[in-house]
């Protein structure tokens, strides 16, 4: 599997683009994530991201620079690992022109990258084999770009488990600087 950490400048703004799931799919609905999905024979992670990319929200990689591929993630049950692909959306009026597949997204938003530094927190779970910690990101600053109609959309988006262990990667290696002094002066 691989997904795509869409970049773009939203109104002056560096930001995350980032979709929410449909509540009538079997697995994960209603969750906030990056387009993505499985691989398909012969494909490389970068053409899997940016396929999936397609076929989700209509975004064609023409309009993607790939920047960087980051380390991969294993979902905690162990049965699939995520390549994250970072790319960066050229020109922010395509947001404004994409064709979102219903019956895999509700709805396609963007958070400032500086809003979710402010607002990153840590989630520690127990289970009866380790403890562990993992990012969370919660959101109230958001615009939206697409939000299938009929769908109730919160007034905050809540950005966790494998989608936020790939965003924090993401952040940590954009802007460390920024990103870790203000998470270590929030929880610290």
């Amino acid at each position: 599997m691989s997904v795509l950490i869409p970049l773009v400048t939203v109104e002056g703004r560096d930001s995350v683009l980032l979709t929410k799931r449909s509540i009538h799919l079997r697995s994960h609905r209603g969750e906030v994530c990056f387009p993505g999905g499985r691989k398909e024979q012969g494909e490389t992670t970068t053409e899997t991201a940016l396929r999936e990319t397609f076929e989700e929200i209509g975004l064609d990689s023409k309009n993607v620079e790939i920047w960087s591929h980051l380390k991969s993630v294993i979902r905690r049950q162990a049965d699939f690992i995520v390549t994250p692909i970072v790319g960066h959306i050229t020109d922010e009026s395509v947001l404004d022109r994409l064709i979102v597949n219903s019956d895999e997204v509700q709805s396609v938003f963007t958070i400032p990258i500086d809003e979710l530094a402010r607002n990153a927190g840590l989630t520690k779970f127990n289970s009866k084999k380790m403890k562990y910690t993992l990012p969370t990101f919660d959101s109230t600053e958001f615009k939206v770009h697409h939000n299938s109609s009929g769908e109730y959309l919160h007034s905050s988006q809540r950005v966790w488990g494998l989608s936020a262990v790939m965003l924090h990667q993401a952040l940590t290696l954009l802007n460390p600087e920024v990103y870790k002094h203000d998470l270590i002066v929030k929880f610290f």
